[in-house]
């Protein structure tokens, strides 16, 4: 016997008191060591209480929110529009009495479930502490939700008029009935129990955060817009139907007591909706009797009550799923106020605005912001995707260590260019090279040109020699998205792979004579061959020609042969 209850103690720990092991308690108590830890303080707990991060809580929360949802539609419904043979059935008594054993049973669990403190960041598993905060803070409106008020009313009051059960008496009797109804709305109390549970409910499903988060949110604001208007109808019919049907009721006038409750329950929500967004009376002529007038005014108010909070959601919405968007017009009016200041022509203000529109497309992301929110893993793998197509095309990083190229791709910088824009100029001061994600571009040496595409590169010689001066054009003929790294932050990886530099002069070489010589500087010339006794690379292969400023004829220096 011993035995049994020691093999069944720790499942019913694991269910009851102990935190569930999944991604959500994971990351609420930071880490698994974290969740060992609180699973070994809740086991070492002398009193009984319900971890909120159990199994048990978690399909609790499930069903006190099914049933309160029942409760927030049937409760109006039934004050409303149920008979007294619906009322006095054995079917609709048993309902109510389960559902009310199970919030009698949900009060008194609250006093030994836990909670998280959002200062702390700590569960409170002391039974004199769930008391106190339970007491100060939802206690009265539960206890008052689950008091069977209407039953206690109805039971006295039959039992005052059982002797005399007709002619007016009895008139009294059936009229108190349908008063005490009236105390069954307390039962809507539940509803604050609602909001809570589904929030709590969240949390431990992990639905708390992320792109579902504000699904669900929007499921919760028009769930509460069909509460609001279901409440609505509801109220309608029941003024009328506590007063009797009066003769000058809209109910008596278009003869809707003796029909069915579908029916009843379609013109009142037809009737509350005209009235909450104010179209019209949802009836022939204005309201007759005070009652019926105040009943049109109380719609009235909760529609524009609706109204607001549906222009306040939708607002909030379209704010925050268009973020992107509203930054982007923000800098291109910012652009456009600058561009009139500045008094710049049309053709180049019309190339600024198309440079915009086609870099951003309507959207503006501060990538270097965003990647430094991230950690070093996640920033390593969106540019390692974002442009590990370039260093598999690229010959100078074929074969090169995976650390190697991971130190590479976090100095790469993202640049934009138009078709026409001249992106490389001869005889500029060089220090980068290019990789091309998508466009083409056109290389012009002088003699010869070629088109380089998606994949491809450029400029890479300034990585080798630290040669200043370029020595061919290089222009965009469409849209280009570039990659730039700058030689200063190669030759620092390179210094700490120097085994690697061998291999960049040979892929080098092979690059430079397949090149036609192009006419440069003497100048230049010596700059390299200073930049390569300082760097020791081997520049035998270089082949370049100076042209004689005395006769204007091309002489070509170096061994090309080599």
């Amino acid at each position: 016997m011993e035995k049994e209850n020691t093999s069944i103690l720790p499942r019913w720990k694991e269910f009851f008191i102990l935190p569930e092991d999944n991604k959500t308690t994971t990351a609420v108590f930071g880490s698994s060591e974290g969740l060992r830890k609180e699973k070994k303080r809740a086991s070492q707990l002398t009193s009984w209480v319900i971890h909120p991060y159990s199994t048990f809580r978690k399909y609790w929360l499930v069903l006190v929110i099914l049933a309160t949802f029942l409760n927030v539609i049937v409760i109006p419904m039934s004050v409303s529009f149920f008979t007294n043979a619906v009322h006095n059935s054995a079917t609709w008594i048993a309902v109510n009495i389960v559902v009310d054993i199970l919030f009698v049973a949900d009060l008194c669990l609250n006093f030994r479930i836990g909670y998280w403190t959002e200062g702390t960041e700590v569960v409170i598993l002391d039974v004199k502490e769930i008391k106190t905060q339970y007491l100060k803070s939802w206690f009265i409106p539960d206890l008052i939700a689950v008091m069977p008020i209407d039953y206690v009313i109805l039971i006295v009051k039959t039992l005052g008029h059982a002797s005399t059960p007709t002619g007016v008496a009895g008139l009294r009797v059936v009229k108190l009935i349908k008063l005490t109804r009236l105390f069954s709305l307390l039962r809507l109390l539940r509803f604050s129990r609602l909001l809570r549970y589904v929030r709590d409910c969240e949390e431990a499903y992990g639905m708390s955060n992320g792109g579902l988060a504000e699904a669900i949110q929007f499921l919760h604001f028009i769930v509460l817009i069909v509460l609001i208007c279901h409440w609505c109808a509801c109220f309608h019919f029941m003024v009328a139907n506590i007063g009797d049907f009066p003769a000058n009721s809209w109910i008596t006038k278009e003869g809707l007591q003796n029909k069915t409750m579908s029916v009843q329950y379609s013109r009142c929500m037809f009737r509350a909706l005209c009235h909450m967004m104010t179209l019209n009376y949802g009836s022939v002529g204005v309201p007759k009797g005070v009652e019926q007038l105040w009943v049109d005014i109380i719609s009235m108010m909760m529609g524009a009550v609706m109204y607001a909070l549906v222009l306040a959601h939708i607002t909030a919405i379209v704010t925050h799923s268009g973020a992107s968007e509203n930054v982007y017009a923000h800098k291109y009016n910012e652009m456009c106020q600058y561009m009139r200041q500045c008094h710049l022509p049309p053709d180049l203000l019309r190339r600024i605005l198309d440079h915009l529109s086609c870099r951003y497309l309507g959207r503006y992301f501060d990538e270097e912001e965003i990647l430094k929110d991230l950690n070093e893993p996640l920033r390593r793998a969106i540019i390692h995707h974002n442009c590990i197509n370039f260093f598999e095309n690229h010959p100078v990083f074929k074969g090169a260590s995976p650390l190697f190229i991971e130190e590479v791709l976090e100095m790469l910088k993202f640049e934009f260019y138009m078709a026409g824009d001249l992106i490389i100029r001869k005889g500029d001061i060089g220090d980068c090279m290019y990789f091309i994600e998508k466009g083409d571009v056109q290389v012009e040496t002088g003699t010869s040109a070629e088109v380089l595409s998606d994949g491809s590169f450029f400029g890479e010689f300034c990585l080798v020699t630290k040669m200043n001066r370029r020595c061919c054009n290089v222009k965009a003929l469409s849209l280009c998205r570039l990659y730039s790294l700058s030689a200063s932050d190669y030759l620092e990886v390179v210094q700490r792979f120097p085994e690697l530099l061998q291999d960049v002069g040979t892929v080098a070489r092979q690059r430079l004579n397949s090149m036609v010589p192009v006419p440069v500087d003497k100048a230049d010339v010596e700059q390299i061959e200073d930049t390569a006794d300082a760097e020791q690379v081997d520049i035998s292969f270089v082949s370049v020609c100076i042209t004689n400023p005395s006769n204007g004829q091309v002489e070509c220096v170096g061994n090309n042969d080599s």
